[in-house]
């Protein structure tokens, strides 16, 4: 339910932006300044057709980067401690479903760096600073149960948090583990609310999974087994067989995200080019 009111959230944007300007629907052309660099922002300038968007990061007139995608947005955020804050653009693939790929960079080590690519899938996520130290997190929903056993409009996010550990963009969910925690909480209550006559087997499994993935994500899947045991299962025997036989792959899918999403990538240009694939 949370994805289709994303993709819903993200299409009435879209149609409101449009309306106030036909010729620029994600906006005018802008130029940033962030520190000796320029970062001008072209935003795409058609909902369909060819026209993608482009992010050129220039120094004295000199291209040092550029990002392309079907539309690319940048903006500055404070992600390490000390210096500048870090350059973040955000270049969406387009359509309803998919995918935002976020590129961050800092000029903090003397240089143009880049501290991540990181594939967010069809959550764009939000910088939150999340203990008040003015550092920024990134809060995201992972998809990786995305079509588990479900539509898309049901897949259950899983509320990962990303942040500076010294060295690189990382895991840091389990030190904000309210985070999921929360987001479990929510999905309990739906699935408890949901064990009323009536209610379809089918339709509580993908809450069910979102919230044993994101009480595993807050360190509390044992506390969660225990809760479904005892308040779930046996109102709904055949949601017990059901779990029983996905729980391994559950389990390996929430531990399996997101740090396989994350690399940090120096290019001059994005999406990184692949090298022509080898002849037989």
């Amino acid at each position: 339910m949370k994805r289709l009111s994303l993709a819903l959230t993200l299409l009435a944007a879209l149609g409101t932006a449009h309306a106030q300007d036909d010729a620029h629907p994600f906006g005018l052309p802008r130029t940033l300044t962030w520190g000796a660099y320029s970062v001008q922002v072209t935003p795409r300038t058609s909902l369909s057709g060819d026209t993608d968007s482009a992010v050129v990061v220039r120094q004295a007139g000199r291209t040092l980067l550029t990002v392309k995608d079907w539309n690319v947005d940048a903006e500055l955020q404070p992600i390490r401690p000390g210096g500048a804050p870090e350059l973040v653009l955000s270049a969406y693939s387009g359509g309803a479903h998919c995918c935002t790929t976020m590129y961050v960079f800092t000029q903090d080590t003397g240089r143009l760096e880049n501290l991540a690519v990181f594939d967010a899938g069809d959550d764009p996520g939000a910088w939150r600073d999340l203990n008040g130290d003015g550092v920024k997190e990134f809060v995201w929903g992972s998809n990786t149960l995305t079509y588990y056993d479900w539509s898309f409009a049901e897949s259950p996010f899983l509320s990962t948090v990303l942040g500076w550990d010294g060295v690189r963009l990382a895991d840091r969910t389990r030190l904000y583990a309210y985070v999921p925690a929360q987001e479990a909480a929510r999905e309990l209550k739906i699935i408890t609310e949901g064990l009323r006559p009536g209610t379809q087997v089918d339709n509580l499994k993908p809450v069910l999974s979102g919230y044993f993935a994101n009480m595993i994500l807050a360190g509390r899947g044992a506390e969660a087994e225990k809760v479904m045991a005892a308040q779930i299962f046996p109102k709904r025997p055949a949601l017990k067989t059901w779990f029983t036989a996905n729980r391994t792959a559950l389990i390996n899918s929430t531990y399996g995200q997101p740090e396989s999403r994350l690399q940090a990538v120096n290019s001059k240009v994005y999406p990184v080019p692949q090298p022509p694939e080898e002849q037989p």
